[in-house]
Formats: C-alpha cells, sequence, structure tokens
C-alpha cells in the first residue's frame, strides 16, 4: 500500500514543486489550500503524513496541527510545517502544538525527500522480549 501524503499549501506553485521533488517514489498526494480544507481531507483520507504551511487563510498550520493532535483518528499522524518563518518563536510555537519537524521554505530537494523518507520508512519489528 503507496503512503499518502496531504499537502496543505496555499500556493499552488509550491504544491507542484512538492509532488515534482517526490516524484517516483510511489505515494499517493492529496491536496488542500488551507488548513480548514486540510483538516477535512485528512479525516477523509487519513494520510501518512501531513505537510502543511504555516501562512495561510482560513486556518493557518499551528491550528491545523493543533486540531490533527487533539483528534483521536489523526493524533498520530506526523505533522510537517512548511515556513518562510525561520525565527525561535515560530519553532517554538510548531514544537507545542505537536509539529512533528519544521522545514524552513525555500525547502531544499534534500531536506525535503530526507524528512518524508523519516517518517515514511516501514517499521521495524520489536525485539524487545528476546527470541
Amino acid at each position: 500500500m503507496s503512503p499518502k501524503i496531504l499537502i496543505v499549501e496555499d500556493t499552488q506553485t509550491i504544491t507542484a514543486l512538492i509532488q515534482i521533488y517526490l516524484m517516483g517514489q510511489n505515494i499517493q498526494f492529496m491536496v488542500a489550500a488551507d488548513g480548514a480544507q486540510g483538516l477535512a481531507r485528512a479525516r477523509e483520507f487519513l494520510p501518512t503524513l501531513i505537510l502543511s504551511d504555516v501562512q495561510m487563510p482560513v486556518m493557518d498550520g499551528f491550528a491545523l496541527c493543533a486540531a490533527v493532535r487533539a483528534d483521536l483518528q489523526l493524533s498520530h499522524t506526523p505533522v510537517v510545517l512548511l515556513t518562510s518563518l525561520n525565527d525561535g518563536a515560530s519553532r517554538a510555537k510548531g514544537r507545542l502544538v505537536g509539529a512533528s519537524g519544521f522545514l524552513c521554505k525555500p525547502v531544499s530537494v534534500v531536506e525535503l525527500r530526507a524528512k518524508v523518507a523519516e517518517f515514511l520508512k516501514p517499521a521495524t519489528p520489536s525485539t524487545a522480549g528476546g527470541p
């Protein structure tokens, strides 16, 4: 089963670039133009990972992340925030609302792929409990 990534971004060009950067990795993409639409799509499709802009109309990425963490069906879903706000206060706010990661725009292709791979790698069986 292919991983599903929900891209929540109000700039279509950035959405398209993210999809191009991650092309060829057998990923299903869903898109939303703001946090409110993103939350609705997340509840509908139950993505493996959410990549969300921070500064958007209707509901920003911080509010989206907080809503995902408060939803029992989605609370385990990693949320990586993408933003041009590269300051300590924004990073702290992201951590406080439960962001799993934080990437600054313009996002490097290498960094984006590495962050996505971190959350999409298959779980390894636990060896706890011995042979």
